[in-house]
């Protein structure tokens, strides 16, 4: 694992940023946008007033709970360096593919990067 990758003390995703209860789940479900690739779908809410708030799904398929909860925390990891180039205010639902199971944390940031460009929430660095 990339030495930038690894989770020093005290730095995580704030809970804030995250999407907890089934109702801002189903919100995004029913009208969000979706993007997609072979590995990962994004649904996100435009922009609008707040905090951008992001969620993570893995379903049974993708494999074990320990292999879930791997991908569910690298996802986490994968956006929480990201959430400084994202645009604010979007509520983001992050969506496991089972073909997500073997992939490395560095191929899970590259994917979440390229759905935000596509999905045009991702400001570029000056």
């Amino acid at each position: 694992m990339p030495a930038e990758s690894r989770r020093r003390e005290g730095e995580s995703v704030n809970r804030r940023y995250s999407l907890k209860k089934n109702r801002e789940f189903q919100y995004v479900y029913r009208r969000g946008k979706a993007k997609g690739s072979k590995t990962m779908l994004l649904l996100f809410i435009p922009p609008h007033a707040g905090i951008t708030a992001a969620g993570f799904c893995v379903s049974k398929k993708v494999g074990n709970s320990v292999t879930r909860n791997l991908i569910k925390r690298r996802m986490r990891e994968a956006f929480r360096l990201e959430i400084d180039k994202i645009v604010p205010g979007c509520r983001l639902v992050f969506i496991a593919r089972p073909s997500l199971a073997g992939v490395s944390f560095a191929e899970i940031q590259k994917t979440m990067r390229y759905l935000l460009q596509k999905s045009g929430l991702y400001r570029e660095e000056a």
